[in-house]
């Protein structure tokens, strides 16, 4: 059964809700993310405030294979953003999210192609009023692998979610690249890109992660059912080390050139922050993250898959 389900995990090779493809897979992971910056108080530039931003995220994923090489995959993701503002604490919120991407990979006879089509039905609001119809989100990811050998991958695809603020759809193109037994390039632009290094041989990794992702939250009565959307523009320089077998820990460093999240009015694109300072606008920052995951490498599997 436990080689069943091993085996189940290496043909995924991808998926969070973040769409990184990659050469693992997460079967449960915990991070956490930090940031803060001075939000300048609109007409008083005498007197600034400190927002910080604490970033929570718990994923659960599990595979199930088939006979004919197809494979099903189901994924829970839930995620947490306090903020806070200082000194005047007062200012104080919290944005949820929870959501269940489901969907198939197909794959051909021969494995030189692959297509993932996933649903993902997401919930995502500060929750202080009862749940209807404006918190849920629909969305959906279409992608097509070309796998001419077991070292490289061509993909490309469509991502799509109705956001607080409407349709919303990214282009997806990506290219995984085992240059080496050391050096790998992969994921997909413009959501993640990594190029990794392996520094002591299947144990300790590091490299350079690109990420760009957009999501939004609705906000409750208080806050005149505006929404928030955050967009993730960061450059970071990430360190995996594997403590024991799959158990990874895992911390990244780096700087954001995106906007934190941002209030915008009900059913708009007008922005609502300048009597909010919890979600207005910062300046570029540093930005950190650190997790624990059991992860399970492709390549430090007896046997590496051929797809």
């Amino acid at each position: 059964m436990k080689s069943t389900f091993i085996k189940a995990c290496l043909i995924l090779t991808i998926f969070t809700t973040k769409i990184v493809a990659q050469p693992f897979v997460d079967i449960v992971s915990f991070n956490y993310q930090t940031f803060s910056d001075k939000y300048k108080i609109p007409g008083d530039s005498l007197n600034t405030l400190k927002n910080k931003t604490d970033n929570y995220a718990l994923n659960f994923f599990l595979p199930k294979e088939f006979k004919n090489g197809n494979t099903l995959l189901i994924r829970l993701n839930t995620e947490s953003i306090n903020s806070t503002i200082s000194p005047d604490t007062s200012y104080s919120n919290r944005l949820s999210a929870i959501s269940l991407p489901i969907g198939m990979k197909l794959v051909t006879k021969n494995k030189k192609w692959e297509t993932i089509i996933i649903a993902v039905p997401k919930i995502a609001s500060d929750f202080k009023d009862a749940i209807d119809g404006y918190d849920f989100q629909m969305g959906g990811i279409f992608l097509q692998h070309w796998v001419p050998n077991n070292k490289l991958k061509v993909k490309a695809g469509l991502y799509y979610n109705r956001e607080a603020f409407g349709n919303f759809y990214v282009p997806l193109v990506g290219v995984d690249w085992k240059i080496n037994d050391r050096i790998y390039m992969y994921g997909i632009l413009p959501t993640s890109y990594k190029v990794e290094f392996n520094i002591l041989k299947n144990k300790l990794y590091t490299g350079l992660n690109l990420k760009y992702f957009t999501r939004s939250f609705r906000l409750s009565k208080d806050y005149n059912y505006d929404y928030v959307r955050y967009d993730e523009a960061q450059v970071k320089l990430f360190l995996d080390c594997f403590v024991a077998p799959k158990v990874l820990v895992f911390a990244e460093a780096g700087y954001s050139f995106g906007k934190n999240p941002w209030q915008y009015k009900y059913n708009t694109k007008d922005v609502a922050y300048k009597n909010n300072p919890l979600y207005g606008p910062m300046g570029n920052y540093m930005v950190f993250n650190f997790g624990l995951a059991y992860r399970i490498r492709f390549d430090l599997e007896k046997k590496e898959p051929t797809n």
